[in-house]
C-alpha cells in the first residue's frame, strides 16, 4: 500500500484554467475544510447547476463563501464560457476536434471533460458543463507495485477516478530513474508528462493512441512503451503488432475486475492473444493504493 498524500491542495494546479470568482469560492472552501482539500480529484461545473469538487468519490457543494452547510453556489454562462476559454487558451478552433470527442487538454496536465450540445451531425454549439481532472505527480507511489511485478507487461484496471493516470506517470519516471530504461509514453490527451520530465523518456503527445504506439515501436526504439485508457479496436491492432515485436507494454483500461474486463471484446482479444503477463486490478483507501495481481492464465 503507497501513500498518496501531499502537502498543499493539488486543486490549486487547475486555477489557471478557473475564472476568478471560481478560484476565489474554492480557496475559501480550502481554507475552511483543509483536508477535504488535500483529496479534491475534480471541479465540476455545470451550466445552471451546482459548482461541486469530487473528494474520495463523493460529491462536495458550497456556498459563495465556501461553507458546505450554505446553499451551493450556481454556475453561470459566464462562468462556463471563461473556463473553456482559459482552457483553449483563447482558441476554440485549435481544440475543435477535441471538445467533439468530449475533452479539452490544456498545458500542465490539466484535462476537462467536456458536456455539450449540438446538431445531429456532431458539430458543437454550446458547453454544458466541463470536469476538470487535477493533475497529481505521486512521487513513489508506484514503487510497491513494480517491486512486486518486476518489469513487465501490465495492464492497470479500475473504475474511472481511482488513480490510473497519477500511477501510470509515476511508473514512467520510476522506471527510467530506477531501472534506466528507455520509454516511449504515448499521451494522447497531455496527462501523462510530469512536472519534471524523466531522463530517458520520449513522450508522443496529441497522437491518436493507435499511431503513437506504432511509431515508438518502429521508429523509437523503445525498450518500454507506456499508453492511458486501451479500449478502441485500432489501439487494439497497433498493440498486438507491438507485442510481436518485443516491446514491454504498460497500459491502463477501465474495468473493476476480470469479468468486467473480459466483456469487453477489444481488451478480451488482447487476454486471450496472452499480450499482458499480469493484470493489476487497482483500488484507492484512505491511506492510499492497493493492488491486486492477477496472472494471465491463456
Amino acid at each position: 500500500m503507497t501513500n498518496i498524500k501531499n502537502n498543499s491542495p493539488p486543486v490549486y494546479e487547475a486555477y489557471p484554467f478557473l475564472p476568478k470568482n471560481i478560484t476565489s469560492i474554492i480557496s475559501l472552501f480550502c481554507i475552511k475544510y483543509p483536508q477535504l482539500a488535500l483529496s479534491v480529484t475534480e471541479i465540476r461545473l455545470r451550466l445552471g447547476g451546482a459548482l461541486s469538487l469530487s473528494v474520495s468519490d463523493k460529491n462536495v457543494t458550497f456556498d459563495h463563501t465556501g461553507n458546505v452547510s450554505g446553499k451551493p453556489y450556481i454556475c453561470t454562462k459566464e462562468d462556463i464560457d471563461s473556463a473553456a476559454a482559459l482552457l483553449c487558451g483563447s482558441s476554440y478552433h485549435s481544440h475543435k476536434d477535441e471538445i467533439e470527442q468530449g475533452y479539452i487538454s490544456s498545458s500542465g496536465q490539466v484535462r476537462a471533460g467536456v458536456s455539450t450540445y449540438g446538431t445531429f451531425g456532431g458539430a458543437v454549439w454550446g458547453i454544458d458543463g466541463l470536469c476538470i481532472r487535477i493533475p497529481r505527480d505521486v512521487d513513489g507511489c508506484s514503487a510497491a507495485l513494480l517491486d512486486k511485478t518486476g518489469i513487465c507487461s501490465m495492464l492497470i484496471c479500475s473504475a474511472p477516478g481511482v488513480g490510473k493516470t497519477t500511477l501510470l506517470r509515476d511508473i514512467a519516471k520510476r522506471l527510467c530513474g530506477v531501472y534506466g530504461k528507455r520509454i516511449v509514453v504515448c499521451d494522447t490527451k497531455y496527462e501523462l508528462l510530469p512536472k519534471k520530465k524523466p531522463l530517458f523518456a520520449d513522450y508522443i503527445c496529441g497522437k491518436e493512441k493507435a499511431a503513437a504506439i506504432e511509431c515508438a515501436v518502429r521508429n523509437m526504439s523503445a525498450q518500454v512503451v507506456l499508453c492511458d485508457e486501451l479500449g478502441g479496436p485500432d489501439e487494439t491492432k497497433a498493440i498486438l503488432s507491438a507485442q510481436s515485436g518485443g516491446v514491454t507494454l504498460i497500459c491502463t483500461a477501465h474495468a473493476d475486475g476480470m469479468a468486467s474486463l473480459l466483456r469487453r471484446p477489444n481488451l478480451k482479444l488482447l487476454y486471450d492473444a496472452a499480450v499482458f503477463e499480469k493484470y493489476v486490478f487497482l483500488k484507492r483507501s484512505a491511506s492510499g493504493f492497493e493492488f491486486d495481481i492477477t496472472e494471465n492464465e491463456t
